[in-house]
């Protein structure tokens, strides 16, 4: 299965050239694009000015995460049967690519592959595939923060990857294309890894977590220093994006009958969680509230989109 990676930079620093070798090394030949989401910091050289094997898309505008892998996408030729999605702060070990491809080929039903992700200090875990809690459908990344010797040893199903660094079928991937999108471009960041995966179950794909696929993830790397939950410590503008992605997420892809057995529990929720950000970051009610048509657009879509009960999917 011939393979190709997009790597969606924007001031990755000191991680792109990290990321950029740990590809290189792969054991597996790997077409590289890396789009470069307008940086500031020196890296958009990079991009200007790619090392051999790696395949410059510096584009004129910041279009997230979301936007820059489709534009990577876009670039890419029509080879490619697997495509994997990296950040610059995830470096994944030789065989990381080469694992997610045999896990491919076992199963002709696998769209999607959620590699083993481990924290720099070589001990915890940062996630190990992406799954949805019963009642409160909040987003956790398997293992996140637990140490890793002994955990989560065996091939799994889960409902997502992580898009730090993760492999899908390119045939998954445009069999879930909505408005042309294979990513909801207008999420730009936060929460479309999830959203993709879901997309992938809800049309007769799997999501597989392969433990024989390991990179190193340092989570975090555009948000401020400090310690607390992420969405505290980053823009306004990114905190507004968590916000609104999640809704629209459980709007386009949440079964009916999933959300009618959750709504009295759901909503009073919802309505709490968004009073506390609101509470802790006035500034970001604003952003909120300029990303509430994603969630009008997620409910159109969902008209169109087949759902299945996420019993069945994680």
């Amino acid at each position: 299965m011939r393979a190709a990676a997009i790597v969606v930079n924007f001031n990755g620093g000191a991680d792109l050239p990290g990321c950029l070798a740990a590809l290189a090394a792969q054991t597996v030949p790997l077409d590289v694009v890396l789009v470069d989401c307008a940086s500031s910091d020196g890296s958009r050289a990079v991009a200007e000015h790619p090392p051999a094997g790696v395949r410059g898309l510096p584009l004129p505008d910041n279009r997230g995460y979301a936007g820059g892998c489709n534009a990577g996408l876009a670039a890419l030729g029509p080879a490619a049967e697997a495509v994997a999605f990296f950040n610059p702060d995830c470096h994944p070990a030789p065989a990381f690519v080469a694992a997610c491809l045999a896990a491919l080929d076992r199963d002709p039903g696998v769209g999607g592959v959620a590699g083993r992700l481990e924290r720099p200090d070589g001990i915890h875990l940062d996630s190990c595939g992406q799954v949805l809690t019963r009642w409160l459908l909040q987003v956790r990344d398997r293992g996140y923060g637990r140490e890793a010797p002994g955990a989560f040893p065996a091939p799994d199903r889960v409902l997502s990857a992580c898009g730090a660094g993760m492999v899908y079928r390119r045939a998954a991937l445009e069999a879930v294309r909505v408005d042309g999108e294979v990513f909801p471009g207008e999420f730009f960041a936060f929460w479309e890894d999830l959203d993709l995966g879901w997309r992938v179950g809800n049309r007769g794909w799997k999501v597989v977590y392969e433990p024989r696929a390991v990179a190193i993830h340092r989570r975090g790397a555009t948000a401020a220093a400090g310690r607390g939950r992420l969405i505290f410590r980053r823009p306004a503008a990114q905190a507004g994006d968590i916000v609104v992605n999640r809704w629209a997420t459980l709007l386009r892809n949440l079964h009916g009958r999933d959300l009618a057995l959750r709504a009295p529990v759901l909503l009073p929720a919802e309505l709490a969680m968004l009073g506390y950000v609101l509470a802790r970051r006035p500034a970001a009610a604003p952003a909120v509230w300029a990303r509430l048509p994603r969630v009008g657009r997620a409910l159109a879509q969902r008209r169109r989109l087949p759902r299945r009960r996420l019993g069945e999917l994680q």
